[in-house]
């Protein structure tokens, strides 16, 4: 089974419906809207939700429009996120902000998220399923902010825990994953057991994905990432391997991570300085190994599912996140 495959033939499936919806005429944000979802990506959160769909005794059919929706979402959160973070490529493309401008990009996110809600009410399934999609949809949206609050006030801390930042990436970017995999489940009337199991298996899988990321950003090729090595350290972000950083190294160490970790300009030199500091404490070691627990930990919850290819495929999702190099 080749995963590439098993991804893309799904994938193809969503950016199909993707081009649908979004071909509005007659407007500059719909061009804004189109832009950064139509120019690619790995569609790894509505793919999750098909086969998280299939995996119960669903089609995948059925969890299209739920599909849509979390991929209108993640991008309506990107558009937003790049502004924040002043990002100018993303997937190794002007982000939407340097393109369109700010004030046309915000709105054009804004245009997304409520996008999303009008795929998910084309779902059929009955009112009482529709609701806890709903429910949990609205709650996933607000979490994701939460994240991204912690995340903005965690740049300007110099004692951020390590069970901090997994509050924060749990909802900054698992929560999406963990709706993803839930939805998926509820839509193919899969047992309470199994939307429970399904559920944690995207929270787990989307904290492992987002620490890989971490890896990524420090040690990643970045003609592969789309962003120069060493981004999250120009803009402050307290990584898991900056948090465990600052927590091990010795006091010159830690001044010295304090220093450059946000500092503005800072030199490429510096981030290589910061990038041996972290060496030394093992911190990025630390990090790739704590990802590939949770991914193993997330692969248990499968167990409660059939055998099947959806299933495989699912487990091999969960690896490909903490092994990817982009």
């Amino acid at each position: 089974m080749n995963l590439k495959d098993e991804i893309g033939e799904r994938a193809t499936v969503v950016n199909e419906e993707l081009k649908e919806i979004l071909a509005f005429k007659g407007l500059k944000i719909y061009d804004a809207m189109r832009y950064l979802i139509l120019a690619g990506g790995k569609r790894l959160r509505p793919v999750i939700a098909m086969l998280s769909c299939e995996s119960v005794g669903g089609k995948k059919e059925n969890a299209i429009p739920f599909a849509v929706a979390l991929e209108l979402v993640h991008n309506f959160t990107l558009l937003h996120d790049d502004i924040m973070d002043r990002d100018g490529f993303r997937r190794g493309m002007k982000t939407t902000h340097v393109v369109f401008g700010e004030p046309r990009t915000i709105i054009a996110g804004d245009a997304l998220f409520a996008l999303a809600y009008e795929e998910i009410l084309k779902l059929k399934i009955k009112p009482e399923k529709l609701k806890i999609l709903l429910k949990d949809f609205s709650v996933m949206v607000r979490e994701i902010a939460e994240g991204q609050d912690m995340d903005i006030d965690f740049e300007k801390r110099t004692d951020v825990s390590e069970e901090e930042y997994l509050e924060m990436v749990g909802k900054k970017t698992a929560r999406i994953i963990k709706t993803a995999a839930m939805g998926g489940a509820i839509i193919g009337n899969g047992s309470t057991e199994q939307v429970e199991k399904l559920a944690e298996y995207g929270r787990l899988v989307g904290i492992g994905f987002q620490i890989w990321d971490d890896v990524l950003g420090l040690v990643g090729d970045p003609k592969r990432t789309g962003k120069p090595v060493g981004n999250d350290i120009r803009r402050g972000k307290k990584t898991l391997i900056v948090v465990h950083g600052l927590s091990h190294a010795d006091e010159e160490d830690r001044k010295t991570l304090l220093n450059i970790v946000g500092k503005d300009d800072v030199s490429d030199e510096e981030v290589e300085n910061a990038v041996e500091i972290v060496g030394k404490t093992n911190s990025i070691d630390y990090a790739k190994n704590m990802a590939l627990g949770l991914v193993e930990k997330a692969k248990e919850n499968l167990n409660v599912l059939p055998g099947s290819d959806s299933r495989q495929v699912l487990s091999m999702i969960a690896e490909y996140c903490v092994g990817r190099d982009k």
